[in-house]
């Protein structure tokens, strides 16, 4: 059997040949752009294990990433100190926001560097912060100090509370700085002017 096409016969094995080759080369497009998804995809995930690699300062491991239409559903593992954390976070496919606060993971990262090497700073220049960390005042303190406030943190509880003591410590929070002690609750700019440290 035999097909006219633009004054040319052209036999149905014919038809059937370049209907295969378009099928096969639908199929090699369709696994090449599956292919490309998967490495966006990939390549979004590690900019979030990034962060809370940053945050942590901890391995974290990628154990799932879920397609959810405009969104990114990723598993990760924390590996922390006190064990593994599995935490469950979303990331927009671009990228740029994630969590169910949708946070803009550029100014979340610069966020947490400036944090990082503020308190690295004030641990360069001595700087301790004491408490207890389930006293208001004192989880106050830390969060404003922010996410890296523990490098300089000493708990007034259980095994340390004579050493506080001796240190002359009577009210909490108390912030020591060349053999100085200052109570209450401090601003950022109060460790800037103390310490010369920039936030």
């Amino acid at each position: 059997m035999s097909i006219m096409f633009s004054n040319k016969k052209i036999e149905t094995k014919d038809v059937f040949y370049i209907a295969l080759t378009i099928l096969v080369i639908l199929l090699f497009l369709s696994i090449l752009y599956d292919l490309s998804l998967t490495k966006v995809k990939d390549k979004t995930a590690e900019k979030i294990k990034g962060v809370y690699e940053m945050l942590t300062e901890r391995d974290v491991e990628i154990l799932n990433i879920e397609d959810k239409g405009n969104l990114y559903k990723i598993l990760l593992r924390l590996k922390l100190d006190t064990g593994d954390v599995l935490k469950e976070v979303y990331l927009t496919k671009d990228g740029l926001f994630f969590s169910e606060n949708m946070l803009n993971i550029s100014e979340f990262t610069r966020n947490l560097e400036r944090q990082k090497n503020f308190t690295e700073c004030l641990r360069s220049k001595g700087v301790i912060v004491f408490g207890q960390k389930n006293e208001p005042n004192t989880a106050r303190q830390l969060l404003i100090i922010g996410n890296y406030a523990n490098k300089i943190f000493v708990d007034c509880s259980g095994t340390n509370i004579d050493m506080c003591k001796k240190l002359g410590i009577k009210r909490i929070p108390t912030v020591i700085y060349k053999n100085m002690n200052y109570t209450g609750v401090k601003p950022i700019r109060w460790f800037e002017a103390l310490t010369g440290c920039k936030y």
